[in-house]
Order: structure tokens, then C-alpha cells, then sequence
């Protein structure tokens, strides 16, 4: 599991959406190795990055001493990030030893948890994201980059936006960012090519309109889909892959409250998201704008409150809005 071109580019994009900040903390689930070349972190995340010392902290990331955990711990300090930690039930460089497929609490939690190409290969998925949600402080945003389409036998699952909607829906989070890219490893190679990181994630055939309406969707990425296997970059760096192309979709969830985590019903066919609360079901849109316009309204606070005590004080506050 690795940090591409496009993986840095969206940090960077995240930046600047104000998800980091100085002094946050990050945890992995699972410890990411930097695939991105050295000259598309120069080019794409130093110009942008929040450490003063960006330049000398990608001479960490690139360091050629055998170890990647302290390298991709740099790559995130140029993003504010100081405390870094790793979670694995099999790799030796993980803080903490883990089996995903069952709920875990870590000692502490955490302002930014990191799900990068890690939850498709958990059978019990959803204790994955469980698990998320446990590590995260209130205001703590998780970051997802998972498989959705095409790249067969890659893990046991593509994981569908239908899923981040929903979770964010009962779960009361709210979507910072949300994009579906199409031929994910071919944009990857134009991008370490190129090193032009403004329009990469512009013109997107999938839009975030597309994604909140089903049947458009689905006619929209089989139609892409088989406009990309003829595309110049199929050509060029399809024969690198075997799927040629396939697509991910990357979101930015963050948890507004501390709230226990809710499983879910796909809304689409269970006229809701969650399983477990009679109820919320026909109040859930209302529930989530709510909560949306509570966070909003404190969202200032909650990135100055790096405190646990503080952020759970603010999450009191939060459910005390929505009581009303």
C-alpha cells in the first residue's frame, strides 16, 4: 500500500480545504510506503505545504535508509501533522498490532485517520469503518481512498459512493471532500509525467452531481469506462496494469460529535441508512442538516481545540444543538 501522485495531490487539495492544521495528529490504518517521485512532491506539495521546512523535510521522505515509516510521517508533516502512528495486524512497522476484521479501540485517538487501499481487504469491512470512527476525536476527519470500479480481484470489495452518502447521513459527518476518479492509476502516470496538479482533479467525466443520482451514475461510469480503454493513456500505460482501467473514489469524512458509531442499511433500499434506530429513518435529512449547520457554526472552535477535554466539551455542545 502506497502514496501516489494523485494521493498527494488531494493531501494537497485537502490542505488547503483546511482538513490539516499545525500540530494535528494522524494515524494509518495500515502503514503507507511513498510511491510518488521525489520531483511531483516538489512540484505539488512543498509550494502548498503549512511546514516552514517542506524543503528539508522531503530529504526525510526520500531518504534512502531503509525505513518508510519515518519517511511518509515526513511527507505528512509538511501538512502540519506532528504526531504520527501506524495501526497493522502484519506490518512489523505499526505501532499498535491489530486484526481489522474485528472492532478495535487504539490508547488514544486521533484529529486525521487515514484508510488508504486498507479497508477492500478486510472481509468484515465494516468494523473497518467502525474502527474509524472509534480512533477519531470530535472534528477529526477520516480520509478514504478506496477501489469502486473495475480492478478485479484487487480486494474483496469496490466500496460504491453509496456507501460514504450513507455513512455520512447516519453517522452525522460531514463530506469535506467526495470524488469519484475514473482510470485512477492512468490519470496517476499523466500526472508523475506532468507534474501539473491544478487539473487533475478538474473535469472529471463523474461529477458530484452525477454521484447523487443513481441511474446517471451508473450510465455514466460504464460509458467512461469504455471511452478510457481507448484513450491515449490506455495506450500509453495501459500494458503497466492488468485492469487497465479502474476507478477509485477518495472521500473526506469528518465526525462532528462523539457519538457511538451507527451501522448502516443502503438508503436506497432501505428508505434509510441506519439499521439500528426506529425513527431516524424519516428524519435522517433533517437530522444531517442539522448537524451540518451546528458544525459549521463551530467548526472555528473545534480546529483551535486540540484537547481532548476541549473537543469532547464541544461535542456535548453539538448534541445540545440538535436536542433543540
Amino acid at each position: 500500500m502506497a502514496i501516489n501522485a494523485l494521493q498527494v495531490a488531494w493531501l494537497t487539495r485537502l490542505n488547503e480545504l483546511g482538513v490539516f492544521f499545525d500540530g494535528a495528529s494522524l494515524v494509518e490504518f495500515s502503514p503507507q510506503d511513498v510511491l510518488a517521485s521525489r520531483r511531483v512532491v516538489e512540484k505539488i506539495a512543498v509550494p502548498k505545504a503549512r511546514s516552514k521546512n517542506a524543503s528539508s523535510l522531503i530529504e526525510k521522505v526520500y531518504a534512502d535508509d531503509g525505513k518508510l515509516k519515518p519517511s511518509v510521517a515526513s511527507l505528512y508533516e509538511m501538512f502540519g501533522v506532528t504526531r504520527y502512528a501506524s495501526v497493522d495486524l502484519l506490518d512489523h512497522r505499526a505501532n499498535w498490532k491489530q486484526d481489522f476484521n474485528h472492532r478495535f479501540k487504539l490508547p488514544r485517538r486521533f484529529d486525521i485517520v487515514t484508510n488508504f487501499g486498507t479497508a477492500e481487504h478486510v472481509f468484515n469491512i465494516a468494523n473497518v469503518f467502525a474502527s474509524i470512527h472509534d480512533a477519531l476525536m470530535p472534528g477529526g476527519v477520516a480520509l478514504h481512498v478506496l477501489p469502486a470500479f473495475g480492478d478485479i480481484d484487487h480486494g474483496f470489495f469496490n466500496i460504491h459512493p453509496t456507501l460514504y452518502f450513507d455513512l455520512a447521513q447516519a453517522n452525522g459527518y460531514v463530506i469535506e471532500d467526495l470524488l469519484y476518479v475514473d482510470r485512477w492509476d492512468l490519470r496517476n502516470c499523466v500526472l508523475e509525467e506532468t507534474q501539473a496538479p491544478d487539473g487533475c482533479f478538474d473535469g472529471l467525466p463523474i461529477t458530484q452531481e452525477v454521484l447523487k443520482d443513481r441511474e446517471t451514475l451508473q450510465r455514466r461510469v460504464s460509458e467512461t469506462f469504455l471511452k478510457n480503454l481507448q484513450s491515449p493513456s490506455a495506450d500509453q500505460y495501459g500494458k503497466t496494469f492488468p485492469s487497465i482501467a479502474y476507478d477509485y473514489c477518495i472521500c473526506a469524512l469528518r465526525k462532528v460529535d462523539d457519538a457511538p458509531f451507527r451501522y448502516l442499511i443502503q438508503g436506497y433500499y432501505g428508505g434509510g441508512s441506519v439499521a439500528t434506530t426506529p425513527g431516524i429513518i424519516e428524519n435522517s435529512k433533517l437530522i444531517s442538516l442539522t448537524r451540518h449547520c451546528a458544525y459549521i457554526a463551530l467548526r472555528p472552535l473545534l480546529n483551535m481545540t486540540h484537547s481532548l477535554r476541549g473537543r469532547l466539551k464541544l461535542g456535548r455542545r453539538l448534541r445540545s444543538l440538535l436536542r433543540h
